[in-house]
C-alpha cells in the first residue's frame, strides 16, 4: 500500500467513524484486513488493544501502530494526518455554527440518534473482541472481576490497564496440563 493510498484510507475511515476508536474498528477491520488483506484479524485486534491501553486516542494510537506496521516511520505519521484531518475540518466547522443551530430541537434530534448509532458500532465492536478475547474460563473470569470492579468501584481505569497487562503476562503461554 503506498502512503498516498494509507492516508486516503485513513481520511475516509476518520470521515466516516463517528464515536471514535472503538467506531473505527469495523472501519478499520474492512479496509486492512476485509479489502487489502494487509494484516490478520488476531494482529488488527492486537493493535487495538495496545492502542487501548495507552494514553491517547485510540483511533490516532491505531494509526500511528498501523501505519508502522504497513510503512515504517513514514506510515505512522501519514496513517495519523489522515485519521486526524477530518476530525479537525469537522469539529471547526460545527464550532463556527454551533451557537447559531444548537439550540434547534431537529439538530438536538440529529445528535441523539447520532449518539444511539455510535452506541450500537462501539457495541458491535465490542462483541466482536470479546469473542476473540474471551478463550476460556480463565479470561472470562478474569472479565468478570475487572467488569465487576470497574463497575463498583471509583478506581482509576488506569490500574484496570496495568491489572490486564499483568494478568496476560502471568498467562500467557498456560497450557492446560492433563492428569495421566
Amino acid at each position: 500500500m503506498s502512503l498516498f493510498t494509507l492516508f486516503i484510507t485513513y481520511i475516509k475511515i476518520g470521515a466516516q467513524a463517528f464515536g471514535g476508536g472503538y467506531a473505527m474498528l469495523p472501519l478499520i477491520e474492512n479496509a486492512f484486513v476485509t479489502k487489502h488483506r494487509l494484516i490478520g484479524e488476531d494482529e488488527l485486534y492486537r493493535l487495538f488493544a495496545l492502542s487501548q491501553s495507552l494514553p491517547g486516542l485510540i483511533a490516532v494510537n491505531m494509526a500511528i501502530f498501523l501505519g508502522h506496521r504497513l510503512r515504517g516511520f513514514a506510515g505512522a505519521v501519514v496513517a495519523a494526518c489522515g485519521v486526524i484531518l477530518p476530525s479537525i475540518v469537522i469539529i471547526t466547522l460545527i464550532a463556527a455554527f454551533f451557537r447559531r443551530f444548537a439550540d434547534i430541537d431537529a439538530v438536538q434530534r440529529v445528535f441523539r440518534g447520532l449518539n444511539i448509532a455510535v452506541l450500537v458500532i462501539i457495541a458491535h465492536a465490542l462483541w466482536k473482541m470479546a469473542k476473540k478475547g474471551l478463550t476460556d474460563i480463565v479470561t472470562m473470569l478474569i472479565f468478570a472481576v475487572v467488569t465487576a470492579a470497574s463497575l463498583l468501584t471509583d478506581f482509576n481505569p488506569v490500574f484496570f490497564a496495568i491489572g490486564g497487562a499483568l494478568a496476560g503476562l502471568l498467562l500467557a503461554g498456560r497450557e492446560v496440563k492433563e492428569d495421566g
